[in-house]
């Protein structure tokens, strides 16, 4: 499979799942897989939107944390359940962890509004719905990720001392209220965090 050229040196982007491997390179501070939104997901996605805002946490192997976030989320959600198993499984086996901390969540501010890199070795991010994470090329441009693409983010604390790929939320408090709901899916290593 052909990579396109990288819009900036330090990250990877590709259609198959495979880019994300391309964090453990030196140097590669963001893997970015390019995916289409996937249709089975949709009633699952637009039911979780038109309830309540949440951030429901899951610890464990990774089909055992999405097993604690299925208790949580409307009956529908098995397609999406599905696709949080399989980037679970997949951040697991490239950071090399027997589990895995899951954070779901369905905002709708600007939670982590500043440019930043996160205190932990991998971070793995996905919207589901809404705008997704902005990101900062080396030339200081702005991207912003679209929804379910993934990105694996190489944190402060990964030992390759290469650069690193700043990221923030976008600021949706600027958009319309019924324009700023997001559904995101982070994934790190268990007890990376207190």
């Amino acid at each position: 499979m052909a990579m396109p050229p990288p819009a900036s040196p330090t990250h990877a982007q590709c259609l198959g799942p495979g880019a994300l491997a391309a964090i453990l390179q030196p140097g590669t501070g963001l893997a970015i897989w390019d995916r289409q939104p996937a249709r089975p997901c949709r009633p699952a996605i637009a039911a979780i939107l038109a309830g309540p805002g949440f951030s429901h946490v899951a610890e464990g192997p990774a089909d055992a944390a999405t097993r604690q976030l299925r208790a949580l989320l409307p009956p529908r959600a098995g397609a999406l359940l599905a696709d949080i198993a399989s980037l679970a499984r997949m951040f697991a086996a490239i950071a090399g962890s027997p589990a895995v901390r899951l954070r779901l969540e369905h905002l709708d501010d600007d939670s982590c509004r500043l440019f930043h890199v996160d205190a932990v070795r991998l971070r793995l991010l996905c919207t589901y719905a809404g705008a997704g994470t902005d990101w900062l090329g080396r030339d200081g441009r702005i991207h912003r990720m679209a929804a379910f693409q993934v990105g694996l983010f190489k944190g402060s604390r990964h030992p390759d001392p290469g650069p690193r790929t700043r990221h923030r939320s976008p600021p949706v408090s600027r958009l319309p209220p019924g324009r700023r709901a997001r559904l995101l899916l982070c994934i790190d290593e268990a007890g990376s965090l207190p």
